[in-house]
């Protein structure tokens, strides 16, 4: 199983963080000979010890101060494989320094995890030396050897599993077999082939074996690229000039010419063949896929004018509809129905808390923070939130309120949030700012 407390760590201080008494809470910590702070609770008896490489099961606790930031106690125990450490005295090497069936509590500066873990370039002076405390309990180990022998047993039945799902298919003479092994079920369509060089627009359907879907593309967006372009593999790429234009073929490519023993990634185990459909729509020449992607950029351009005129009308039509007397900004954005606060506006780079509730022009709602239960924090500028907000933000006081009558370039664009947001819509928003920090 992959590491994943170091990014657990990392989420949950900079979710949590807060302000801690003693600025050096070491005593009672032994300081380990790799580095590891640690105070031990109970000593388990074994002389069994992890290694880097082996396989780890352990029950953790997370705390800043007394915060508990996370547990597996709600949870099964968490299982990792112990790479290098992150940092001198992170966890990994807290558990290299246990036996099976301790119990320990290690200490970690907080400044490590942010400045290793999270990369900030420079640690805030209220955490810097405030620990972060781990309380672990080790409760067996996998030796490397062990993980290494069930990994190739796995590969070799996964294999096997291959190679009893191919026999068949070699077998049944309806099916066609190429040289590199492709294994072609179907195959229709009398238009041309795609040559190197050509352009392609396809869709494509992956299965596995059992049928279940990895990746598809009939009724969402067709691929369209130049034939020679690597895709998925070699055999998808041969796949793809064997297709005529409005042609069709279903056909298995076995591992060998895909991702092979090594996979990818958690969505496809080694020795996987996948089961495909591919339907070819358009092959074109260089000149002519030039002639039809300037088409389709001319089409798309049309279109956009058309939305931004129509976005102009709904705005103008809005404004009348709701007698808005105020003045847009240079930018174009109307800031209405102001609610002073008090004290200074907020300037660029500030950290502020807001609410906020976005509706489209009929008044649907979109988002709101309400939903969250907490104001959302930002910095002004920071490129977090839409540009109608950072500058309305700069308008504003704290205990401030203001609609907005956004235009789309000031929110979301092109964007397509669905049919209650198309691109180039313009958008209500209700902001309050609540602090500036």
């Amino acid at each position: 199983m992959r590491r994943t407390f170091g990014f657990i760590a990392a989420i949950a201080v900079v979710m949590m963080l807060a302000s801690c008494g003693e600025e050096s809470p070491y005593p009672g910590f032994k300081k380990m000979d790799n580095g590891a702070y640690m105070k031990f609770y109970n000593k388990g008896g074994s002389d069994v010890t992890p290694r880097l490489g082996d396989e780890v099961t352990i029950e953790m606790a997370q705390y800043f101060n007394d915060s508990l930031l996370f547990s597996t106690a709600d949870d099964k125990p968490m299982s990792l494989v112990l790479t290098e450490p992150d940092f001198k005295g992170d966890v990994v090497d807290g558990l290299l320094m246990m036996h099976v069936g301790d119990s320990a509590r290690l200490l970690v500066p907080a400044d490590s995890v942010l400045t290793i873990l999270l990369q900030m370039e420079e640690v805030p002076e209220e955490y810097v030396g405030k620990p972060i405390f781990y309380d672990l309990k080790l409760i067996s180990v996998k030796p490397s050897e062990e993980l290494e022998a069930e990994h190739m047993a796995l590969l070799d039945s996964l294999k096997r599993e291959e190679e009893a799902y191919l026999k068949p298919l070699h077998d049944d003479a309806n099916n066609k077999l190429t040289e590199s092994g492709l294994v072609i079920m179907e195959l229709s369509g009398k238009g041309k082939t795609a040559q190197m060089g050509d352009y392609v627009n396809f869709d494509f359907t992956v299965c596995t074996a059992q049928g279940d879907t990895i990746m598809n593309s009939f009724g969402v967006e067709p691929v369209e690229m130049q034939y020679g372009e690597e895709f998925i593999g070699e055999g998808v790429t041969e796949a793809i000039g064997m297709v005529p234009e409005g042609g069709m073929m279903r056909f298995v490519v076995p591992s060998s010419l895909a991702f092979d023993s090594v996979g990818y990634e958690e969505f496809i185990l080694p020795y996987t063949p996948l089961v495909m459909r591919l339907k070819m729509n358009k092959v074109m020449d260089k000149e002519t896929y030039e002639k039809h992607k300037a088409a389709e950029e001319a089409k798309q351009a049309a279109e956009k004018e058309r939305l931004k005129n129509k976005e102009s009308q709904a705005i103008a039509d809005y404004i009348k509809s709701n007698s808005i007397t105020e003045q847009p900004t240079e930018s174009g954005l109307y800031i209405l129905n102001r609610e002073e606060g008090e004290g200074n506006v907020a300037q660029w780079g500030d950290e502020v808390a807001v609410h906020y509730v976005l509706r489209n022009l009929k008044g649907e709602p979109i988002e709101s923070s309400y939903d969250y239960g907490r104001p959302m924090v930002f910095t002004v500028g920071g490129g977090e939130m839409i540009h109608a907000i950072d500058e309305a933000l700069m308008t504003m006081a704290p205990g401030a309120k203001v609609t907005l009558l956004t235009p789309s370039e000031l929110a979301f664009g092109e964007f397509d949030l669905g049919e209650s947001l198309p691109p180039y819509s313009p958008l209500i928003i209700d902001l309050e700012l609540v602090e500036i920090k």
